[in-house]
């Protein structure tokens, strides 16, 4: 499951709004919803506090936020990878 998945499955589990959720951890409702439904990772640190917040494992949470990371990088790689292989293959026609 993407972190932002599981951090609003913790949300709503926890029964807190997104912006009850936000004045804890001192962030913005409108970060929040970022986290949750695009994507974005926090930082090490604010993870830590959701964790707190929803009373939740940091370590998991931090392992999840690592995993996600990693598979959008390897992503990233692949990508670049195939472009950089179409580029040659056209030019060596």
């Amino acid at each position: 499951m993407p972190l932002g998945d599981r951090l609003k499955q913790l949300r709503t589990t926890a029964e807190l709004s997104v912006r009850e959720a936000a004045k804890l951890i001192g962030k913005s409702p409108g970060y929040l919803s970022r986290v949750e439904t695009r994507g974005e990772i926090p930082a090490p640190e604010l993870i830590i506090a959701i964790a707190e917040a929803y009373e939740a494992d940091a370590e998991e949470l931090l392992r999840e936020a690592k995993e996600d990371y990693m598979e959008r990088v390897e992503q990233e790689i692949d990508s670049k990878q195939e472009r950089a292989l179409a580029v040659f293959r056209k030019e060596k026609r």
